[in-house]
């Protein structure tokens, strides 16, 4: 992974927030573009609750659709501007996107299988290929911390981006992250210290990491 180049040495905090609820939940959303669900803009009141305890001085968003309207929440109780930023958005799933899982499996069930298999290694017909949604998930992270410049920055992305970067530093790390259930509005406090990340110990689990990545299925 890629250090930050944070050149004040100061230490940053970076919450990964997932959007709030769309109504494409239980199907492939990665580069589609729904809004949030009556759900999601109900969702909006208690994340910025949570968010109350946090001395939050940038908000960065992905461009998509939900991720912008649950930036706007977070940033406009704060009287902040939003910052998109381009690598911030879901893995691409080609074909599959808006599909569920008997979909998926019912179009093409041996590359389906396959798929499921040997994740993350193979992508969706005519999609993201994961080892360059990583290295973008690892540049973005690590740009933002290094603007970031020892404030506390909200960034609004996807369970991807979420699961495969808290992944990455767990491993690094030797830990365990639970981060099969990253739910709709939910947050995650990493820290960056002149390139040096660190987890919050209520984020880690007892048991060491493997270094096996979660298949995705049905909870993107």
């Amino acid at each position: 992974m890629r250090e930050s180049t944070n050149s004040s040495g100061a230490h940053s905090t970076l919450l990964l927030i997932r959007h709030a609820h769309t109504e494409m939940a239980g199907r492939f959303c990665g580069i589609s573009d729904p809004p949030l669900s009556a759900q999601g803009l109900k969702q909006l009141d208690a994340l910025n609750q949570k968010l109350r305890a946090y001395p939050i001085t940038r908000v960065f968003s992905s461009r998509l659709q939900r991720a912008r309207q649950t930036a706007a929440s977070i940033a406009g109780a704060r009287g902040l501007p939003v910052e998109y930023f381009e690598f911030l958005h879901e893995l691409a799933f080609g074909s599959w996107e808006g599909l569920d899982w008997n979909e998926v499996m019912a179009r093409d069930p041996q590359y389906a299988q396959r798929w499921l298999d040997n994740y993350p290694s193979v992508p969706a017909p005519g999609g993201e290929y994961f080892e360059a949604f990583f290295q973008r998930v690892q540049y973005a992270m690590t740009a933002i911390a290094g603007q970031t410049q020892g404030g506390c920055a909200a960034v609004v992305t996807h369970a991807g981006v979420i699961r495969t970067f808290l992944g990455s530093l767990a491993r690094l790390q030797n830990v365990a992250v639970d981060v099969a259930q990253c739910d709709y509005a939910s947050c995650w406090e990493v820290g960056c210290d002149s390139g040096h990340w660190s987890l919050p110990v209520s984020s880690l689990t007892s048991s060491a990491a493997d270094g096996q990545r979660e298949c995705p299925a049905l909870t993107w």
